[in-house]
C-alpha cells in the first residue's frame, strides 16, 4: 500500500492561450493571458522511484480576443477546480519529471469586453474537462520547490473557444515530509 510522503501548498502562475473557432469569431483573434492557480498538493510513493501526485487546485484559464477591423478588446476568463492524477518519476530526492491528466470542473466563466466586443460572453462552457501535463518539479530545500509545465487541452472548452495552452511555473511549500 502506498503512504502519502509529502503535503504542500501551491501557488503559481500561467500563460494561457487558445484558439478561436474561425466558424463562430471569423472576425476575432485570440492572445495569450496571465493566470493564476493555488491549492494543496501530495504525493504518494509507489514503487522506488515512482510516485503518483495528487491534490486539489483553483485553475484560472484566461483568454484575451481582439477584434480584427477595429483593435477592441474583450477579456474571456474561466475557472476550474482541477484534481490532478500525475505520474511522477524521482530522480534523487530534488528532482522529477512527472505527466498525466487533470479533472477539472467548470466553477464559472465570464467575458467582458470594450466597443465591438462589449457584448462578449461565454456560452456552453464544458462543464468539465480533461487537460494533459507534462512538467519537471525540483526542490531548492527540503520544504521549498518549484515545479514548470505545459498543459494542453485538446477540443472545446465552450463555443468557439478551443485548444487551450498554458505554460506555467508553480512555487511549492511542502508542510509535511514524511519520507
Amino acid at each position: 500500500m502506498a503512504a502519502a510522503s509529502d503535503y504542500g501548498a501551491v501557488f503559481g502562475f500561467r500563460s494561457q492561450s487558445g484558439d478561436l473557432d474561425p466558424a463562430t469569431t471569423a472576425t476575432n483573434t485570440s492572445k495569450a493571458a496571465i493566470g493564476y492557480q493555488l491549492g494543496i498538493t501530495t504525493s504518494f510513493q509507489m514503487s522506488g522511484p515512482l510516485n503518483l501526485r495528487t491534490g486539489l487546485m483553483y485553475v484560472e484559464r484566461p483568454l484575451k480576443v481582439s477584434s480584427i477591423a477595429s483593435g477592441d478588446e474583450a477579456d474571456y476568463k474561466l475557472t476550474y477546480f482541477d484534481v490532478p492524477v500525475l505520474l511522477s518519476y524521482k530522480f534523487e530526492d530534488y528532482a522529477a519529471v512527472y505527466a498525466g491528466v487533470s479533472l477539472s470542473v467548470n466553477l464559472s466563466s465570464s467575458a467582458s469586453g470594450k466597443g465591438s466586443l462589449s457584448a462578449a460572453k461565454v456560452t456552453d462552457a464544458k462543464s468539465m474537462i480533461v487537460p494533459i501535463t507534462l512538467g519537471a518539479a525540483f526542490r531548492f530545500a527540503p520544504q521549498i520547490g518549484a515545479d514548470v509545465f505545459f498543459e494542453t487541452v485538446p477540443g472545446e472548452l465552450a463555443l468557439g473557444l478551443k485548444s487551450y495552452r498554458a505554460v506555467g511555473v508553480n512555487l511549492l511549500y511542502f508542510l509535511i515530509r514524511l519520507i
